[in-house]
């Protein structure tokens, strides 16, 4: 070994026995501080202090022997890094196991966050769950605090560590927000709805509605930790439901009732009822509000006394409810009985009505047939009406004309079906221009006047087309008259050969 060499290796050693002095004062200090003995009896002070008169010795050897051989040989861990998963209450073995430690190194536990657990075989950290087996750290009844990573260290001068992470299983919990579990929202405004979920691993959050319940786009359920909508309104009202779930546990559910403040809204099954006299009828309105809305009916603008008595003038008139439906019950009807009845719903948002005409008069046609012709059209249409139909009155032209012509067709007894209820009419329209696009419209009469009009479109068909229909109808003539004819002699043989 040349003297340059040994000058370098002299100092390395120099320096490396320092580094190793002050980390033996520290942890001296250290055990100081937490109340380790310390007077000069104390085993671990006379360790230390025989340590560092050890080193000084082997430094005046050195300099004394250079040819003595100077490689020293740093320990290697031969325990690799672990990640442990376990459950609260559990307990865990955190491996250091080195090949050789030698003299003047010393190992110590530390956690992540900076806390020293161990220096040597000494214990700086007052926690009876803590212990030292060994090189390995020991942690009894684990909690949620213990949840870090975990350093071994030598004290080399490279300062060498494994590192080992625990992590603690925890099953889910939920946390509604609002914490009250009730949401209230006017119309129209934005809503976020969020649950604060822990657990590890991290759970997996689901939204559903109550009474499986779509949401209004649609989906069944929605995923994450919190749901918006942007723009309210009541069909978002119900009580929603997230679940969160991991690996660890049962599930855990947060439930939050979502109430949308907003003005009535009111719905009618039908807005025309006709009725003939001496018949019951109801009359439903749905009324939508929160709050909930008052509910009243009137009559041609006449507030309906609700009262149900034989005294009370209105006294055939019973006005019922189930949730937001209301039903007014009408028993024997009067002609004086035909009139406009009104739903009216209010509450502290608004208000708003919808109309219902209680009428004698026949209810709309229904189409049945719409057949175009190449001058006009071939019709037929049902009517229901509680009295006989007196006539029909169609009401035609093109859609470019500002003028209507008008045709009176008399009902006949022969269109009546089912009691005098139906009737069903059969009509050909004829003198209208070929290929063309007309509306037209049908009312039906009886004793208490014309019904609302049926409104139909059509286009006659083009001349070739009735060339075409000339052709088939010829067609068809002459197969008719060979069939009588072919009748006619079957008989006559008949005739013949009795």
């Amino acid at each position: 070994m040349t003297r340059s060499d040994s000058a370098f290796t002299h100092s390395t050693v120099k320096s490396f026995l320092s580094i190793n002095s002050l980390v033996h004062s520290f942890l001296v200090a250290a055990v100081v501080v937490l109340g380790a003995p310390t007077d000069t009896t104390s085993t671990h002070g006379n360790e230390f202090h025989e340590d560092f008169e050890a080193a000084d010795d082997d430094y005046d050897d050195y300099d004394k022997e250079e040819e003595m051989d100077s490689s020293f040989k740093k320990p290697n861990f031969t325990s690799t890094p672990q990640h442990f998963r376990v459950r609260v209450g559990d307990s865990v073995r955190l491996p250091c196991e080195i090949d050789e430690l030698g003299p003047g190194y010393t190992l110590l536990w530390k956690r992540e966050e900076g806390d020293i657990l161990t220096a040597g075989s000494v214990l700086i950290v007052k926690d009876t769950r803590i212990s030292q087996e060994g090189n390995s750290l020991i942690i009894r009844n684990i909690s949620m605090a213990d949840q870090d990573s975990y350093i071994c260290q030598i004290s080399t001068q490279d300062q060498r560590e494994l590192r080992h992470v625990i992590d603690i299983l925890v099953p889910p919990s939920v946390k509604p927000i609002p914490s009250t579990g009730l949401a209230v929202v006017k119309k129209g405004e934005p809503v976020t709805l969020s649950c604060e979920v822990t657990g590890n691993p991290l759970p997996v959050v689901t939204w559903t509605r109550e009474g499986a319940k779509k949401f209004p786009d649609g989906q069944r359920t929605m995923l994450g930790h919190t749901i918006t909508f942007v723009k309210t309104d009541r069909h978002h009202s119900g009580v929603y439901t997230c679940t969160a779930e991991n690996s660890e546990g049962s599930p855990a559910k947060g439930v939050i009732n979502l109430e949308i403040t907003y003005e009535p809204e009111i719905e009618v099954e039908l807005n025309l009822v006709t009725i003939a006299e001496g018949y019951n009828t109801e009359l439903t309105c749905t009324v939508h509000g929160e709050p909930k809305p008052n509910v009243f009916w009137t009559k041609n603008g006449e507030r309906l006394d609700s009262a149900s008595g034989p005294n009370s003038p209105h006294h055939r008139y019973v006005q019922t409810s189930t949730g937001s439906r209301h039903v007014l019950s009408i028993d024997n009807v009067q002609s004086h009985d035909f009139a406009n009845y009104t739903c009216h719903g209010e509450n502290r948002f608004g208000r708003d009505h919808k109309t219902i005409e209680m009428t004698g008069v026949a209810s709309t046609a229904t189409l049945k047939r719409n057949k175009p012709l190449t001058n006009g059209v071939e019709l037929e249409w049902v009517t229901v009406s509680h009295t006989p139909l007196m006539e029909y009155r169609l009401r035609y032209r093109r859609p470019s004309a500002s003028h209507w012509e008008e045709l009176l067709l008399k009902a006949n007894e022969q269109d009546s079906e089912q009691g005098g209820m139906l009737f069903n009419h059969v009509h050909q329209l004829h003198g209208l221009a070929s290929a063309t696009e007309h509306e037209l419209t049908i009312e039906s009469k009886n004793k208490f006047g014309w019904s609302r009009p049926l409104h139909v479109e059509f286009t006659t068909l083009p001349e070739e087309a009735a060339v075409h229909e000339a052709g088939r109808v010829t067609s068809a003539a002459r197969q008719t008259s060979w069939s009588v004819v072919s009748a006619t002699i079957v008989l006559t043989l008949a005739a013949i050969l009795c």
